[in-house]
């Protein structure tokens, strides 16, 4: 009886640890990517026609915010557009035109939030 309680108990406490696990959160982002997020800053489509600095396109980037399963933390706009960030920072970029966030489902992604936009090098004229 004592062996049976005790594999039952062993059985109950890796079921725990297995479910707080898969519960656990996941920290959004870390200091580094922090730090090269804040590198850009999101300006408006008009702001491309200033006489005082040059903007060289690096292309389109997107951020996704995705809930894989119930169990997941339910997507966000806000993580979606950090992740844009990280995006545009990666290809060198200190700029980012917001096309557009929209929230829909997809096949890998219960919920899911998709932002996308164009990346910018800004640049002062001298």
């Amino acid at each position: 009886m004592n062996i049976i309680h005790a594999i039952g108990l062993s059985l109950m406490l890796a079921l725990v640890v297995a479910i707080s696990g898969c519960a656990a959160p996941v920290p959004d982002t870390t200091a580094q990517q922090q730090q090269l997020q804040d590198t850009v800053e999101f300006i408006r489509p008009y702001e491309l026609s200033r006489t005082d600095v040059s903007f060289t396109s690096l292309g389109a980037v997107a951020g996704e915010s995705c809930q894989a399963h119930f169990w997941n933390q339910e997507p966000s706009q806000q993580q979606a557009l950090l992740q844009l960030k990280q995006a545009a920072a990666e290809l060198g970029a200190n700029a980012l035109v917001l096309k557009q966030c929209i929230k829909a489902e997809s096949a890998q992604c219960r919920l899911r939030w998709l932002c996308e936009g164009d990346a910018y090098q800004m640049q002062p004229l001298n």
